[in-house]
């Protein structure tokens, strides 16, 4: 994981969008002064992994009467409801 957010870092180095896309600035590499930036990020993604909680789940749920291949979708929607319903309190103060 650590990995894919570094790679993420040193993607912003890359503007694709301009005619000498393979000349990178590192000054907009995130660096300590970030930090703050960073905190945010990782709040950030608390949240949006509730809402995958419900979009898996849901898919469990709907991929259960559409396919057959063996899988426990039931089981898995289950698995990731019940990680919804931890985070739920924490996240949305309730």
């Amino acid at each position: 994981m650590a990995y894919d957010i570094a790679n993420h870092f040193c993607e912003m180095a890359a503007n694709y969008h301009t005619d000498t896309p393979h000349i990178l600035d590192y000054s907009k590499y995130p660096g300590v002064m970030e930090s703050d930036r960073v905190g945010q990020l990782l709040e950030d993604i608390e949240k949006y992994a509730f809402a995958s909680h419900l979009v898996w789940g849901l898919w469990g749920v709907i991929f259960d009467h559409v396919n057959n291949i063996g899988f426990d979708y039931i089981d898995y929607a289950r698995q990731i409801f019940q990680q919804y319903h931890l985070l739920k309190p924490l996240l949305l103060n309730c």
